[in-house]
């Protein structure tokens, strides 16, 4: 038994890009295939339902922001001290019709829109004074005020 010697020109020549050395190929039975590919099949069903979560919690996380910078603008417009609710929505919608941020609990760039409705609707914020309150004496009756024993004689009533 001889064996057979070989060159080193000879061995690399064999393993040289041109000649790779050969593998075993593996063959798979139909069986094995068809796990195979339910595997592949359930992995990108995987796959498309943590994108699809991905985009759900993105748009979740989106609406959360949203909520929160309109609750703070909110909370800002109240501190204001307007009249009732109707000026409250206007000079609300005006700053998130701007889209003016906040920095912290301040809001950036709103003196510009708050002293624009100040000058534009003086009447629109409460008096820094407080209202008075007048007290009412009581008659020799329990517990009926004046105004209303005038109003009850005025309307002719008892």
């Amino acid at each position: 038994m001889e064996e057979e010697i070989k060159s080193p020109e000879t061995v690399s020549a064999e393993t040289t890009p041109e000649n790779p050395p050969e593998q075993a190929e593996k063959t798979y039975s139909e069986q094995e295939y068809n796990d195979l590919k339910s595997q592949l099949d359930t992995v990108n069903e995987t796959l498309k339902s943590y994108k699809d979560y991905k985009k759900k919690w993105e748009q979740s996380e989106s609406d959360r922001k949203a909520f929160e910078h309109k609750t703070k603008v909110g909370n800002y417009v109240k501190s204001l001290g307007l009249k009732d609710d109707i000026y409250e929505k206007h000079v609300t919608d005006l700053i998130l019709e701007k889209g003016l941020k906040f920095d912290g609990d301040k809001l950036i760039d709103d003196d510009n829109i708050v002293n624009n409705f100040k000058e534009k609707y003086p009447n629109a914020f409460k008096s820094a004074q407080p209202v008075p309150e007048f007290s009412v004496s009581t008659t020799g009756q329990s517990g009926v005020k004046v105004d209303d024993a005038f109003i009850r004689k005025v309307m002719g009533l008892k």
